[in-house]
């Protein structure tokens, strides 16, 4: 039977391939963590993700330090620690440069979620923290301010910085992003937006907290549980679009 190390291995493996494929990252773009017992395992640097194979997958300890591993840790690993310290819920990090969710972060101004399941999904807004030079300290401060408040954020000359429970979820964040960035492109060159009813997204943030997707309340969990693991990912998945799907309903029944 596969080891859960072996496992974590090749889904970092196969996000890597997965972000390399989407146009997501160029030349030795993006990185990839998971969280296993006190450790990391992460990508090391100076490698194309399209190239990523199971056996160039380093060891870190929580400090970022190459425990096991022929290559060298990244530059950027201290954003990845600051991410796992600020929130004991999180097992997985995923760091890339989607186009439009990286073009978003360099005009400025958060994202004001607007599709129905998507605010439960990931929240009623995506942060853009502001440009800090690379590898200052304010980076990981205000990468753990923002990840206290949501599981995604843009960075200002950075792209997209996602957390989750497992390394598939974080990867699945980023895509809804992106995803929702482009249609928004597409909406405002076809005329006036149909708002989102502030009551509406009350209701449907009220629907997040509940299914545990509020980050504050799940790593207070988290942390009185003294456990890191959470709930299943994909049966989380499951019931969230079920959820959804009454939710919504009952709020069109409202409305007739």
């Amino acid at each position: 039977m596969e080891s859960r190390r072996e496992s974590l291995i090749g889904a970092i493996v196969g996000i890597c391939h997965q972000v390399a494929a989407k146009g997501w990252v160029a030349n030795h773009d993006g990185n990839v963590t998971a969280r296993l017992e006190g450790i990391l395992l992460s990508t090391p640097t100076a490698v194309s993700k399209a190239d990523v194979t199971a056996d160039m997958i380093i060891t870190l300890d929580m400090e970022g330090n190459k425990l096991q591993g022929s290559g060298n840790p990244f530059s950027e690993i201290r954003l990845h620690l600051a991410a796992y310290r600020a929130r004991p819920d999180v097992q997985a990090v995923v760091h890339a440069h989607p186009p439009l969710a990286t073009a978003r972060g360099l005009a400025g101004g958060d994202f004001n979620v607007r599709l129905p399941e998507a605010v439960v999904s990931i929240g009623g807004s995506i942060p853009v923290i502001p440009y800090a030079f690379p590898g200052a300290h304010e980076n990981e401060v205000l990468t753990a301010e923002a990840l206290g408040k949501g599981d995604l954020l843009m960075m200002a000359g950075n792209g997209v910085l996602a957390a989750g429970r497992d390394v598939k979820e974080a990867f699945l964040r980023m895509e809804l992003l992106e995803h929702l960035l482009r249609i928004d492109h597409y909406a405002r060159n076809m005329g006036p937006w149909l708002p989102l009813p502030a009551a509406d997204k009350a209701k449907l943030l009220e629907k997040r907290a509940s299914l545990g997707l509020d980050p504050a309340r799940r790593s207070a969990s988290t942390k009185d549980s003294g456990s890191e693991t959470a709930l299943d990912p994909i049966q989380s998945s499951e019931l969230i679009r079920k959820l959804i799907v009454e939710e919504l309903a009952r709020i069109l029944a409202e409305k007739k």
